[in-house]
């Protein structure tokens, strides 16, 4: 891979510690005309191969490793000058959160998002409670929740809770929480969960009531601060520790109402990004869960089934679509009645293959029923011809501990 200034193709700085979600990123820039210099961020003990660094997009590849804040920056910085238009796209939230405690140093040389160019801003709208008073003011279904404080010696357990509940953190930028998110039946079990993250951890921690969900969807989008752009909806069929394997691409009319609801809940965002909004259905009912103020790897899907969503946002940026009106012209272009696509991400199915989930025809079925895949692409084809040399190697280490966890599982 060689690196040159000497191009008029603006540059798109792809970061993030999972390759599945930077490969969807580093494929929607490149589409969108850009060259793709990829920052690997994962923890120094992850050994994936990087599959997405074999893009045809990418022109070179960097390491960061998490957690190092001081390193990650001054990554970033060595491509001050490079380009004239310089994109910074986080695919995670402890990297959204790095650029977002930065900006005051990024905003003069990096195009990047954003809430109205203040620093700390999006760590704001990344607190759970005031995602759900936002929500609740825009016209969401949120479930009652209440805040556990962190005090000395343990957490304040609020009057009023009302079990059974679910445990989540506040803040989503860490992950170390989330081990911890559980059904808690009675307040000894709540009071025993608390205990537990209070030795490890001195957070705030969110409880809300328990719903049981019928049916959980991500909804893609881009935000412009007063306006947003929302094509379609995912509806997710499997996952594995809340990232998702398999699923259908939907256009967000078949959720009535909900796309007035979440375009007013962005406008009180304030944020020009892209952004992922989980939602789930119980009882009839669709419910905000939380917003997400990055693109994970599902939107890859909106990208191939719908509309190239970090694209538009790069367009729009370069001042190719820069006011309301174009704005409206392109949401009124937007197929609403494209037909439903399955689509599957193969890195999480091969987890869950490998951790006995599902089993090797199963897993075998969800690749080949896909119209979609995030990996596979005819396109694009180096990273699945680097993938296919893991999964042979893989495939047997995997059927072999499927079998070792259902032999641990007989009585």
């Amino acid at each position: 891979m060689s690196f040159t200034t000497e191009t008029s193709k603006p540059l798109a700085i792809v970061i993030g510690k999972n390759y599945a979600s930077r490969l969807g990123m580093v494929r929607a820039a490149g589409m969108a005309g850009c060259d793709v210099v990829v920052v690997q961020t994962q923890l120094e003990w992850m050994t994936d191969t990087p599959v997405d660094i074999y893009s045809k997009y990418v022109v070179e590849t960097q390491v960061a490793h998490q957690p190092d804040v001081k390193l990650l920056m001054k990554t970033i910085m060595g491509y001050r000058g490079k380009r004239q238009e310089i994109f910074i796209l986080p695919t995670d939230d402890w990297t959204a959160s790095v650029v977002d405690m930065n900006i005051d140093t990024l905003s003069p040389c990096f195009i990047t998002p954003h809430v109205n160019h203040q620093q700390g801003a999006i760590l704001h709208i990344m607190d759970k409670m005031h995602q759900k008073e936002m929500a609740r003011v825009a016209g969401a279904n949120v479930a009652a929740g209440w805040l556990c404080r962190y005090e000395e010696g343990g957490h304040h357990i609020p009057e009023g809770i009302t079990f059974p509940c679910f445990t989540k953190p506040v803040e989503c930028y860490t992950g170390a929480l989330k081990p911890y998110l559980c059904r808690c039946d009675n307040r000894e079990q709540l009071e025993t969960i608390l205990a537990t993250i209070a030795k490890k951890f001195k957070k705030d921690i969110l409880v809300e009531e328990y719903h049981d969900i019928t049916n959980e969807y991500a909804v893609l989008g881009v935000s412009f601060g007063n306006s947003s752009i929302i094509p379609a909806f995912i509806q997710m069929d499997s996952d594995r520790e809340g990232v998702t394997a398999t699923g259908r691409v939907r256009p967000i009319s078949q959720l009535p109402g909900i796309a007035d609801v979440l375009e007013r809940f962005m406008e009180k965002t304030q944020l020009t990004g892209l952004f992922d909004i989980d939602l789930y259905e119980s009882g009839g009912k669709v419910y905000f869960n939380e917003l997400n103020v990055r693109f994970g790897a599902s939107g890859y899907a909106v990208t191939k089934g719908a509309l190239n969503l970090p694209g538009v946002f790069i367009h729009h940026m370069m001042g190719k679509q820069d006011n309301s009106k174009d704005l409206e012209y392109l949401e009124d272009s937007i197929v609403s009645d494209f037909p439903v696509q399955t689509f599957a991400n193969e890195k999480t199915c091969l987890d869950m293959l490998y951790f006995g989930t599902i089993n090797y025809w199963q897993y075998k079925r969800s690749l080949h029923k896909a119209d979609i895949r995030f990996i596979k692409d005819d396109d694009d084809p180096g990273p699945f011809r680097m993938a296919a040399k893991d999964l042979r190697l893989l495939f047997p280490r995997s059927i072999v501990w499927s079998i070792r966890n259902k032999l641990r599982k007989k009585p």
